[in-house]
């Protein structure tokens, strides 16, 4: 028998996306729709142990009804664009903490973990959890993006270089695979006062935001929605540029 409390998680999601686009002016439906899904798994599990060990799981258990990741997305983008990195802290460790996260997954959320705790200034947490990040899946690009954001911050600069070294071997092919990285030697450059580096990456980074622009002008919205990886791709470039 499904919990009843669904229906007021179902009830607050909409008064959720009412505040985001303006109608509700109250935002604090976020945290307490929330507590109230930590709520409910906390009870699910206590008559199944095994409800949902993993967060994409929660559309099975529910039969697909709520939409709950997308709905756990747009909650961490709204509590990040208010920039209460406090809060984007509690839930981000909540969520890791909730489910299992097999090797190479959840990357974005342990992201928005680090990015918190830089914000926050509390860098030397934010390279300690990078370092065991990376000891755990050495091959991740998002986790040694974040390890040289969290190294620059703590003037580490020798070990940030290591990373960028490691991940850009040619500083003149910006693509899919490392862009993210490229943003993050950008940065570090900027911070370590290398103008040519700089320079040099900023070009590859500019030449590929070209390639996306003239690839998603002959792309459907169909064949985009289809792509994930492109979907992706178009929005890093969005942000770059705001």
């Amino acid at each position: 028998m499904k919990n009843k409390k669904w229906k007021q998680f179902d009830k607050l999601t909409e008064k959720c996306y009412s505040n985001m686009i303006g109608v509700d002016t109250d935002d604090s439906c976020w945290i307490q729709t929330f507590e109230l899904l930590k709520e409910i798994i906390q009870e699910e599990r206590k008559l199944k142990p095994d409800y949902a060990p993993q967060m994409e799981l929660l559309e099975e258990e529910t039969d697909y009804g709520y939409d709950i990741t997308g709905w756990l997305e747009d909650c961490l983008d709204e509590i990040d664009m208010r920039e209460d990195y406090e809060t984007l802290l509690k839930v981000s460790e909540d969520l890791l903490n909730l489910f299992g996260w097999p090797e190479y997954t959840g990357s974005d959320l342990k992201f928005r973990k680090v990015s918190a705790l830089l914000n926050l200034k509390r860098e030397k947490e934010a390279v300690a959890y990078c370092n065991k990040w990376a000891e755990k899946e050495p091959e991740n690009i998002v986790a040694a993006t974040a390890a040289v954001y969290a190294l620059t911050q703590e003037k580490e600069y020798e070990k940030a270089q290591q990373i960028i070294n490691q991940f850009i071997p040619n500083p003149d092919e910006c693509g899919d695979e490392n862009d993210i990285m490229f943003t993050a030697a950008s940065k570090f450059y900027e911070a370590t006062g290398n103008k040519k580096a700089k320079k040099q990456i900023d070009k590859a980074m500019e030449a590929y935001d070209k390639y996306l622009e003239t690839y998603f002008s002959e792309v459907s919205e169909e064949e985009m929605e289809e792509n994930p990886r492109s979907k992706s791709a178009k929005l890093r470039v969005f942000e770059r540029r705001v």
